[in-house]
């Protein structure tokens, strides 16, 4: 009885790394798609699922290294990039680091990013099977 609850465990353990493992290698294909210019709307909301955080960014910056504005609905090439770390507004009095924002084309595609990136999933890839997807939403254009 012992042998079968041990061979049992070890079934479901190696079952669970299988899982796992075929989650991780998805969602590197799943980066590797929204690295393309021209992903349509309904595909990128699908998509994110798949991915979790890390993976996003990983997105964005692969995005940034092929010149590609970070924002995977964007396909603008990022041209006249500031060479500048940061940017100092003497209005509001505040010294801003351009890290992140360099690697959009503009202000709405780096604040549109950051609103689809707070909904991405923390949760492990390979338990979302038990959970509800949710309803992903898209920054409204002009904001």
């Amino acid at each position: 009885f012992a042998t079968y609850i041990h061979l049992h465990c070890r079934e479901q353990l190696i079952a669970a790394v299988v899982k796992k493992r075929a989650a991780l290698a998805w969602a590197h294909a799943v980066v590797v798609r929204l690295m393309e210019p021209g992903i349509p709307e309904a595909e990128f909301l699908s998509l994110l699922w798949e991915i979790g955080p890390s993976n996003y960014a990983d997105v964005v910056d692969e995005r940034d290294i092929n010149k590609l504005c970070g924002y995977p609905l964007c396909s603008n090439l990022l041209e006249k990039v500031p060479k500048q770390k940061y940017a100092i507004s003497a209005s509001k009095n505040k010294v801003y680091d351009l890290t992140e924002r360099k690697k959009f084309c503009s202000g709405y595609c780096f604040r549109a990013s950051e609103y689809v990136r707070a909904q991405v999933p923390t949760s492990p890839l390979w338990l979302r099977d038990r959970e509800t997807k949710p309803s992903f939403q898209l920054l409204p254009k002009g904001t």
